[in-house]
C-alpha cells in the first residue's frame, strides 16, 4: 500500500466534492459519497444548531434542498483547506482540517471558518466519503475583540480585534501572559465574574443556553466619570472576555429594557454610556439637552435602585432573558 497515494487520492477526492458543490453539481457532488443507508453527514452551526442526515438518501436531499436555496454557483478559490491532518489506516482514512471561505460582497454562503472531519472508504480501490462532521464556532465569526482567557485569567487565544486594540484599552491589559485589570481596586469585580462563569462552565447547561450568558463588568471610569465596560462571555464552551461589542449592548438593551421599563430616548442614552460617551457627547448624539439627559438619567436611577454610572451601565447590562 502507497499511504502518499493514498493521500494525493483522498485530496483529490476531497477537492472535487468542494468544487461540485461550489458549482451546484448535484452529480458530480454524488460521484464522491459511498450511496448507502450507512453514509453520514452531522453538521453543527452556531446560529442554526445540530442537523443530523442518516444515509445517502437524506444527505442528497439535504444538499438538493440547500442548492435549491443558495443558486449561485462559484469558482473553486472561494474555499481553502487549511491545517490538514490525514490518518491512513487499511480501507478507512479520515481528514481534519479547516475550511476557509473567502469573504466578498455576494450571497456566498460558506464565508468564514469551519472545522471538518471526513471519513473516507475505500471502494473497487477508489476513496470516497463515508462521513462528514461540521463545526462552525460563532467566535470565529465575531467582528468585536474577543480574548479566551483560563479562569486562571491566563490568554488562551485573542482574535485580530484584540490584538489591535488591546494595547489601548483603559481599563485591561496582558501582563505576564494573562489578561489583568490596569487599576487593582477593580479585580474584584473581574474575578468575581470569573468565579461565576467557572461555575457554570463546569456545570451542565442546557442545550443552547450557553451561547447566551454573558455578564457586563464595570472597570472603573474614564476621568469623565464614564463606565469603562467589558463583558465576560461564555460561548462555544469557552470563557471570553469582549468589548467594544455594539452587538451585544444592543442585545442586553433590548432585554432590559424590557425588564426595566425603560423609554427609547433612555435605553439609548445608556448605550451611550456604555460604549464611552460622557453626558455632554451624549446630549450631542441624542440631539438634546444636557438637563434632558440628566433627567432620563435620574429616571434610570429610579427604575433600577441605583445611584451611579457604574452601577447603572453594571445593572442594566448584565440583565438576561428568561430561558
Amino acid at each position: 500500500m502507497n499511504t502518499d497515494n493514498d493521500r494525493s487520492a483522498i485530496i483529490a477526492v476531497l477537492n472535487a466534492e468542494s468544487a461540485a458543490w461550489l458549482k451546484r453539481d448535484l452529480a458530480a457532488l454524488a460521484e464522491n459519497w459511498v450511496q448507502s443507508p450507512q453514509a453520514r453527514r452531522m453538521v453543527s452551526l452556531a446560529q442554526l444548531g445540530t442537523q443530523v442526515q442518516e444515509g445517502w438518501d437524506a444527505i442528497f436531499a439535504n444538499f438538493k434542498h440547500m442548492a435549491e436555496q443558495y443558486p449561485d454557483s462559484f469558482a473553486d478559490n472561494r474555499v481553502q483547506h487549511e491545517k490538514m491532518n490525514i490518518v491512513v489506516h487499511g480501507e478507512t482514512a479520515w481528514v481534519t482540517y479547516d475550511q476557509v471561505g473567502v469573504p466578498s460582497d455576494d450571497n456566498f454562503e460558506m464565508v468564514g471558518i469551519q472545522h471538518e472531519l471526513k471519513i473516507f472508504h475505500r471502494i473497487d480501490g477508489q476513496w470516497k466519503i463515508m462521513c462528514i462532521v461540521v463545526m462552525l464556532r460563532s467566535v470565529d465569526h465575531e467582528v468585536c475583540p474577543l480574548i479566551e482567557i483560563g479562569l486562571d485569567k491566563k490568554v488562551l487565544w485573542m482574535n485580530g480585534f484584540a490584538h489591535e486594540r488591546i494595547s489601548e484599552h483603559p481599563a485591561l491589559l496582558i501582563s505576564g501572559g494573562r489578561l489583568r485589570v490596569r487599576n487593582r481596586k477593580h479585580d474584584i469585580a473581574f474575578d468575581d465574574a470569573i468565579a461565576w462563569a467557572g461555575h457554570l462552565l463546569k456545570s451542565h447547561l442546557p442545550q443552547g443556553l450557553g451561547s447566551r450568558l454573558s455578564r457586563a463588568v464595570v472597570l472603573g471610569e474614564s476621568s469623565d466619570a464614564t463606565p469603562i465596560l467589558c463583558w465576560l462571555v461564555i460561548e462555544d464552551g469557552k470563557l471570553l472576555v469582549s468589548f467594544d461589542d455594539e452587538k451585544q449592548l444592543k442585545r442586553k438593551m433590548t432585554i432590559a429594557q424590557g425588564v426595566y421599563g425603560l423609554t427609547a430616548s433612555q435605553a439609548q442614552l445608556a448605550e451611550l454610556l456604555a460604549s464611552g460617551n460622557d453626558l455632554k457627547l451624549a446630549s450631542q448624539k441624542l440631539g438634546v439637552s444636557i438637563n434632558t439627559v440628566r433627567t432620563h438619567l435620574q429616571r434610570m436611577f429610579d427604575k433600577t435602585g441605583v445611584r451611579s454610572q457604574s452601577a447603572l451601565v453594571a445593572t442594566l447590562f448584565s440583565v438576561e432573558a428568561p430561558s
